[in-house]
């Protein structure tokens, strides 16, 4: 054999070995990195809506105090967001929240948000406030199936 064709043999099995071992790095990125950019976007996801979900609660709040100065009506029973049409388009404009949001509960007095739900993409929160206390509490939950009957 020719010191020539072995040169050559040896270079292909090199060429060969380098691009199994580039394939086989590149498949286990893959398989690393696929799980944590699905988990990363979700995270993302979940702070926008929380975030809108926050702005929704304090411009509801603030909301309340004006139209109960000016003595509009703020409370609709009869629309799905539990507002007035009005109030619910001021609330939507100044959080400029995207997502759908339901006032389930307002403390009349102090003009406090004691339960609302809002939903936005694949995230509902749920917030819930006990009468009388400084802070409420939220609850993320992500739909992972929707099931249609």
């Amino acid at each position: 054999m020719k010191k020539q064709d072995y040169e050559s043999l040896a270079r292909i099995n090199k060429v060969k070995h380098l691009i199994k071992v580039a394939l086989i790095t590149l498949l286990i990125c893959l398989i690393v990195l696929a799980p944590a950019l699905w988990y990363w976007d979700a995270s993302v996801e979940m702070r926008s809506a929380y975030r809108s979900a926050k702005n929704v609660l304090l411009n509801t709040e603030l909301l309340a105090l004006r139209y109960n100065g000016t003595g509009d009506a703020f409370l609709d029973s009869s629309q799905n967001s539990g507002l007035s049409l009005e109030a619910s388009e001021d609330v939507r404009l100044y959080s400029g929240a995207k997502g759908e949001f339901q006032i389930i509960a307002l403390d009349a007095g102090t003009n406090d948000v004691l339960s609302m739900t809002y939903r936005e993409g694949r995230f509902l929160l749920i917030y819930e406030k006990e009468q009388g206390a400084d802070s409420g509490e939220w609850t993320v939950f992500r739909e992972v199936r929707k099931y249609e009957n």
